[in-house]
């Protein structure tokens, strides 16, 4: 039987290194980190799914329709997200 991953650990890295980045991008602007925006969620599920990674994403939320009712998508009951989302971002 496989261990599941480690999700907490998986988002601690995950957001060490968004922060990382932040702060890169701070410095090469000037500017203080905090005047920086960003819709970064750091509790958000953990995906890895585009590079063959865990995703940590539930897929029994509410539905969520689109397109004036010619689109319908599930949602994460974990962060919101919609199926539809995350598969524009891994499929290739």
């Amino acid at each position: 039987m496989e261990t599941a991953p480690d999700f907490d650990a998986l988002r601690a890295e995950r957001n060490r290194k968004t922060m990382e980045a932040h702060q890169r991008l701070a410095d090469e602007l000037g500017v203080p980190l905090q005047t920086l925006r960003s819709n970064h969620n750091p509790n958000a599920c953990y995906c890895a799914c585009a590079s063959g990674g865990p995703c940590e994403h539930k897929w029994d939320g509410e539905g969520v329709e689109f397109d004036e009712g010619r689109g319908w998508s599930a949602t994460c009951s974990r962060c919101g997200g919609t199926a539809m989302s995350h598969d524009m971002r891994v499929l290739p």
